[in-house]
């Protein structure tokens, strides 16, 4: 006698739908969007006041090169093995850059996955714990309080990603690994420097706010546009949703970004918002100096947030039908 099998053979809970798409979702951004992330970190924590357009982002990129080149050198003169790690290595230096690049992935990766898991199941939460009737306070409510929630859990990997982005691994004081930046934190600072900058990422909580509000009522004008039957657009219009909001709520609130990498990365002595704002103001070119960064975080930001978000959506799709 056959057996036969349904669709309800295995089924997921609407909170591990949630998990799983923010962890596949968080996993490719980072993967792809990591070499820009590490320029916008080292344009933001920059001290130059350049007049020149560009000249910033040439020195950051001719900078790491430069410390490429160094290790590919090094290298060289170390090793003289025959296996075919040292053979690649001794022989190229463009192994040398990708790692250059990719310096923190790791730190990077794992908050991505652990930011976005959390703020999409937090999110999915709110918004069926609120009940707002204006549906914009219910997005907007929801989205805060997820943000607020993640921020604050994983800002101890942010600090130490932007410490470990900020430097080469041949800069002095440059931490050689995510261990070794944790002990010494521990030993310098105590446990609250790893919340520093909190307060102003507290701020990027209402661009998210802001991205998602926007984001879902783009999902829910096109979705009233379709049958009733259907509960899906199409990858374009994900693409269309994710990229405008995310621009606009990125202008919006990027300054908050500047002051928080810069709070993180303060090692040696303590600083305080206002105290940021006022050298930012008068060193780098007033409002101009808020916004280092902002052409590369954008060539960053706005694939990564299609890509995060088309993820999501078709992981979603794919499990919720299995």
């Amino acid at each position: 006698m056959a057996i036969e099998h349904t669709n309800h053979d295995v089924m997921f809970s609407r909170r591990q739908v949630e998990i799983i798409s923010g962890l596949a979702a968080g996993f490719s951004t980072t993967i792809v969007m990591h070499p820009l992330d590490l320029i916008k970190v080292r344009l933001q924590l920059s001290l130059e006041n350049s007049t020149q357009r560009f000249k910033s982002l040439i020195n950051v990129i001719s900078k790491i090169n430069n410390s490429a080149t160094a290790d590919f050198n090094q290298y060289k003169q170390i090793h003289h093995s025959s296996g075919i790690k040292s053979v690649i290595l001794g022989r190229y230096k463009f192994p040398h850059t990708i790692l250059q690049y990719y310096r923190g992935i790791g730190p990077n990766i794992g908050g991505n996955i652990a930011a976005w898991s959390l703020y999409f199941t937090l999110y999915a939460e709110f918004k069926r714990l609120i009940n707002f009737q204006n549906p914009t306070a219910n997005y907007f409510t929801s989205s805060t309080a997820a943000g607020v929630a993640t921020g604050l859990l994983t800002s101890p990997i942010w600090v130490l990603k932007t410490r470990i982005l900020g430097t080469t691994k041949n800069d002095a004081g440059a931490y050689r690994s995510v261990t070794d930046g944790v002990k010494r934190m521990l030993q310098k600072e105590g446990v609250l420097g790893f919340w520093k900058g909190a307060i102003p990422g507290l701020f990027q909580v209402f661009q998210a706010s802001l991205q998602f509000t926007f984001y879902d009522h783009f999902k829910q004008h096109q979705l009233s546009k379709k049958p009733s039957n259907t509960d899906r657009l199409s990858t374009g219009e994900y693409l269309g949703a994710s990229a405008a909001s995310k621009i606009v709520s990125t202008i919006i609130m990027y300054p908050s970004q500047v002051i928080k990498s810069r709070l993180q990365n303060s090692i040696t002595e303590y600083k305080s918002i206002i105290t940021v704002c006022k050298e930012i103001w008068h060193n780098e070119g007033y409002w101009r100096g808020f916004y280092k960064g902002v052409g590369t975080n954008m060539l960053r930001v706005v694939p990564a947030t299609c890509i995060t978000f088309v993820s999501y959506e078709t992981a979603k799709d794919i499990i919720s039908h299995l």
